[in-house]
């Protein structure tokens, strides 16, 4: 009994972990709502259901995402690389940029707000 009460102890205490992480993160938000942006905003998902949803109802394959879509300004493979969107780019088969930063864990909030617009 006290195994299933540590063991549920636990879970609960990295779930709620996680759900804070969650609520500190950025924000992005549709710039309008063409096909395009539509299809960057399942991109920032970061759900391969959502995306092949979105495509779906876009009637879009991979190699147009892949190629044709550019998310702010970058092709898919750097919009999805600068902001880690590592699920939506494996499931796109894209070729993740491997690089190496430093980032302050001290930092408490991340409350920016991004503004997403994809190609017309």
């Amino acid at each position: 009994m006290n195994t299933l009460t540590l063991a549920f102890g636990t879970a609960l205490i990295v779930g709620s972990s996680m759900a804070a992480t969650d609520a500190n993160a950025a924000q992005f938000v549709a710039a309008d709502n063409s096909a395009g942006t539509q299809a960057c905003m399942a991109i920032v998902s970061n759900k391969p259901i959502n995306l092949a949803q979105t495509m779906r109802d876009l009637r879009l394959n991979k190699r147009v995402i892949s190629d044709k879509l550019q998310c702010n300004d970058m092709s898919t493979a750097q919009f999805a690389s600068t902001y880690g969107f590592n699920k939506s780019a494996s499931y796109l088969n894209l070729e993740q940029q491997t690089k190496t930063s430093i980032q302050d864990i001290a930092k408490v909030s991340d409350n920016t707000v991004y503004v997403i617009s994809g190609s017309k």
